[in-house]
């Protein structure tokens, strides 16, 4: 589906001003029909040039549990950087959904596509896969990390399926960015026919050990996301989150103002529905709390990393670091394609298309 720029009926300072975000809901009407959703991604993405890690993981049970999990992975990786905790959540019973974010996952590492993502492509993504997860559970949890989180905060107070929501570390100011500087650039970026791109490591650029990550970020990606999180903020206004929230605040996160992103979120939330799990600057933990690939950031401290997320998010996560008995398999479970097949033999007329990329 080709993408309408933002702003595109609104005439020339259409950009500049602030998207429409709300939801369309369309959601699974039962089980069978959101697994035959996910087949319908997961026939897209076999067509498109993919890492195997990039592939959607489905966690699936062969019938609806009491809780689905949905998962948001980190702005320029994959939903391999959530394979341990997306086990987790699974031997815990729920049935677990983790989805590609658009333009991720390409086999060329320098692609410009993320150059595409508007925050509307986002808004429309984060509908398509809360109606998948509410087919796969009675209630929905959804969990992301950093722009992850952006996604769980839009999805939180727009969606009432939504019963509770993990916020590790989200995305809602970088590092050296004023509040009141974060609408001015996503509007100005929003506008620009041009993208700026930033390296992730500004010295060692696309030199370094070869992660599933691609090795820079879009501004014009990272100004969509800010536009989901401060269309989020008018809402609660009239529209507080109705669901239970826990916030990991990394303090030694060097992307993110960790004390700006708690009164945000205090802003959206009741003080009686919301958990804050504080991780110490002195632990000296960096942005990506998740990814357990030894090339990642945290691999030397993964266990402790890992100690804070079960912390916080009541799991028993072991050091990922350990776990020799199981493959680096980033695709999908073993029985998880039996259970899809089960699911959508007699339910062909609800299989429509659902691909991540337009």
């Amino acid at each position: 589906m080709p993408e309408v720029p933002t702003g595109a009926h609104l005439g020339p300072f259409g950009p500049l001003r602030q998207p429409r975000l709300d939801p369309h809901p369309d959601p699974a009407r039962d089980y069978a029909a959101a697994v035959a959703r996910i087949e319908a991604i997961r026939t897209d993405e076999a067509r498109l040039p993919l890492i195997p890690e990039a592939a959607s993981i489905a966690h699936l049970k062969g019938h609806r549990t009491p809780e689905a999990v949905l998962i948001f992975h980190g702005f320029t990786t994959v939903p391999a950087q959530f394979e341990h905790l997306a086990r987790a959540y699974a031997d815990r019973g729920h049935n677990v959904w983790v989805p590609r974010l658009p333009f991720h996952g390409e086999t060329n590492r320098l692609t410009r596509n993320p150059s595409r993502l508007t925050a509307e492509l986002l808004r429309d993504f984060a509908d398509r896969h809360v109606d998948i997860a509410a087919g796969l559970g009675e209630h929905v949890t959804v969990v992301g990390l950093s722009v992850g989180g952006s996604l769980c905060i839009w999805a939180s107070v727009a969606r009432s399926e939504v019963s509770h929501t993990a916020l590790l570390s989200p995305l809602l100011l970088p590092t050296g960015v004023a509040p009141w500087q974060a609408g001015v650039l996503a509007r100005l970026l929003r506008a620009s026919p041009v993208d700026v791109y930033r390296w992730w490591d500004p010295v060692g650029k696309d030199t370094g050990p070869k992660l599933y990550a691609y090795p820079r970020l879009s501004l014009k990606g990272l100004a969509a996301m800010l536009s989901l999180t401060r269309w989020a903020a008018r809402r609660a206004r009239r529209r507080p989150i109705a669901g239970e929230v826990v916030l990991v605040r990394n303090d030694g996160d060097p992307f993110l103002d960790a004390s700006y992103v708690e009164s945000f979120v205090r802003r959206l939330v009741p003080d009686e529905r919301l958990r804050v799990h504080t991780i110490p600057a002195g632990d000296r933990l960096g942005h990506d709390l998740v990814c357990a690939h030894p090339a990642a950031e945290n691999y030397a401290t993964i266990d402790q990393a890992y100690a804070h997320l079960g912390a916080a998010l009541g799991l028993d996560l072991a050091d990922p670091r350990g776990e020799s008995s199981r493959p680096h398999s980033y695709a999908h479970p073993a029985g998880t394609d039996e259970a899809i097949q089960t699911a959508t033999r007699h339910m062909p007329g609800d299989a429509h298309h659902a691909g991540t990329d337009g």
